[in-house]
C-alpha cells in the first residue's frame, strides 16, 4: 500500500464517504423492503405543511384496516417540495388519485406509508462509490510495486 499521508488520508475521507452512503442506501432500502402488503385506504386528510416562505409539501393522514383492525398512519413528502400553496393545493387531488393504496409491514402493520419508491439514486451512488474505493485501493498497492 502507498505510504504517503496525503494518500492515505484521501483513502480514508473515500472510505468514510462510501460507508456513509452505503449506510444511508441500506437502511432505505430496508425501509423499502419491509412494506410488502397492501391494502386499501378507508378514510385520507391532505395538509399542506410550509418549511420557508417558498418551499410548501404535502402530508397525508390516512386511516386502513387489516384484519378487521383499524390502522393509522402519516406519510409526507418533502423531498418533492413546491414553490407556492396554491401549487400544492392544486396537486392534491393528483396525489389523491394515485396514492389509493396503503403498502404496510404484514407482521407490524403501524409501520406503513402511502408511498413506496425504490432507492435507486442511493444504491447507485453507493455501487460507484464501492467502485472507486476499489478502484484507489488497487491503485495504492500498484504505484508501491514500481517503487525502488
Amino acid at each position: 500500500m502507498h505510504k504517503n499521508t496525503i494518500y492515505r488520508a484521501f483513502l480514508l475521507a473515500v472510505i468514510l464517504v462510501t460507508l456513509w452512503y452505503s449506510g444511508i442506501a441500506i437502511y432505505r432500502y430496508y425501509n423499502y423492503g419491509r412494506l410488502t402488503a397492501q391494502a386499501s385506504l378507508t378514510s385520507s386528510e391532505w395538509q399542506i405543511q410550509e418549511v420557508a416562505e417558498d418551499e410548501f409539501y404535502l402530508e397525508a393522514t390516512y386511516k386502513f384496516s387489516v384484519r378487521q383492525q383499524v390502522y393509522a398512519g402519516r406519510t409526507s413528502w418533502p423531498r418533492e417540495f413546491y414553490r407556492n400553496r396554491w401549487a400544492a393545493e392544486k396537486d392534491i387531488p393528483y396525489v389523491q388519485k394515485h396514492h389509493s393504496v396503503v403498502w404496510y409491514q404484514p407482521s407490524n402493520p403501524t409501520h406503513s406509508s402511502l408511498q413506496k419508491k425504490f432507492p435507486l439514486k442511493e444504491c447507485l451512488s453507493a455501487i460507484v462509490l464501492w467502485g472507486l474505493l476499489l478502484y484507489f485501493t488497487w491503485l495504492g498497492f500498484y504505484i508501491t510495486r514500481f517503487k525502488p
